[in-house]
């Protein structure tokens, strides 16, 4: 019996009286002294801590509110097992299994949050990497005093053109341009909300006196834009020297 005093958690033996005959080390940490294992118990949960002693069969299991050093009011899982006539109560306070509960959820809490915030900030260079694609994929290319060229790279959506639309007028009004040569052919794939910019920003140049004009153009390209509700009053030009030739 020697070794009870060494168990982690309060440990009484009580007789059939509910009287202490032994406890452990942490009993004492956590209550105070009592002859009678009831003293420990909250008075409200006496009748209910009786009942459960009574029951000298096995293995039983209980919630009680205990009055500790720290708490009058502490609730602890007990559990008692009656042996040769001796009781065996294991005390396990719940609100301490509680906050230790809690205490993971915050950690796990702290590591989602810690990994949601790398993963925003990868997200963050991947959107500014798109962002430079898209604007690598628009360059604005001076040919002559009066033309320039914008050669346009990838998929034509509404992305692209949205992104680089202010760019590309005010550098054709900062530079006094009278022709603009839209380039197709690095152009992979175009959508109908891509069409539907593009054909805005073609209105826009007109609007301000410049002559827009399109080089090649392949049949999926047409088909697109032959589609659009809009049609598109500009030159539709086979190569970059014969769009040349006709600004010159």
């Amino acid at each position: 019996m020697s070794d009870i005093k060494f168990l982690p958690q309060p440990y009484f033996m009580l007789n059939r009286n509910f009287e202490i005959l032994a406890a452990s080390d942490k009993s004492y940490e956590v209550f105070e002294t009592a002859p009678n294992f009831l003293d420990l118990v909250d008075w409200e949960s006496r009748r209910k801590a009786a009942h459960f002693l009574a029951l000298k069969e096995g293995t039983k299991e209980s919630e009680l509110i205990m009055k500790t050093k720290e708490s009058p009011y502490a609730l602890f899982d007990v559990s008692i097992n009656w042996n040769s006539g001796d009781g065996h109560i294991l005390c396990i306070e719940k609100d301490h299994r509680l906050a230790e509960l809690e205490n993971i959820v915050e950690k796990h809490r702290l590591r989602l949050a810690e990994t949601n915030l790398e993963l925003l900030e990868k997200k963050e260079q991947v959107e500014q990497n798109l962002y430079e694609i898209k604007s690598l994929s628009c360059p604005f290319i001076k040919l002559t005093k009066t033309t320039a060229l914008v050669p346009l790279f990838g998929d034509l959506d509404d992305g692209m053109i949205r992104q680089n639309e202010e760019r590309i007028l005010n550098k054709t009004q900062d530079g006094h341009y009278d022709y603009l040569l839209f380039d197709f052919n690095g152009v992979r794939n175009l959508t109908e909300a891509g069409v539907a910019a593009f054909v805005s920003i073609i209105n826009e140049l007109q609007l301000m006196g410049i002559s827009p004009s399109i080089i090649g153009i392949k049949p999926n390209h047409a088909f697109y834009l032959n589609g659009h509700p809009s049609k598109l009053n500009v030159p539709f030009l086979s190569s970059l020297s014969t769009a040349l030739k006709k600004t010159i």
